[in-house]
């Protein structure tokens, strides 16, 4: 079990590597627009709330052009994924291009919500026939 773990955990940190140190031929965030910039950062999800048993903690990291998130249970990474995004100030798109293995449905996936901030907070909403269920609300860290 041990071994699993830290095998896991050793191919997110690659994984990780590997989306800041590459160039991506997908789309990237537009810089053109003011708007787009926005959102990258570093988010911590607000809403849903997370059960505060066991630390749980969910941060998403988007740059130009890539993402990654995580989540985490008494420090422990439970669920990530991450890959390609494209931002154009409304409609974010992320492009699904590895994970965990309890995430691996997702692995070749897009997921499209719409976009809106309100002071350091990044509200999502779901677009009609997107695989992602609710909407999320998310507070800046960095």
């Amino acid at each position: 079990m041990k071994n699993k773990i830290f095998f896991i955990t050793l191919c997110l940190i690659t994984c990780i590597i590997v989306l800041f140190c590459t160039n991506s031929s997908a789309k990237h965030i537009v810089d053109s627009k003011s708007d787009a910039n926005q959102i990258i950062g570093v988010w911590r999800i607000v809403e849903p709330q997370l059960n505060t048993e066991g630390n749980q903690k969910k941060v998403k990291i988007i740059t130009k052009g890539h993402f990654i998130w995580t989540h985490t249970f008494n420090n422990m990474i439970v669920m990530s994924l991450g890959g390609t995004c494209a931002f154009d100030g409304e409609i974010y798109t992320e492009f699904i291009e590895f994970g965990t293995q309890n995430q691996s449905a997702g692995f070749g996936q897009k997921v499209s919500c719409k976009v809106r901030f309100v002071g350091n907070k990044m509200y999502t909403t779901t677009l009609p026939g997107e695989i992602l269920i609710f909407p999320e609300t998310w507070e800046r860290v960095e």
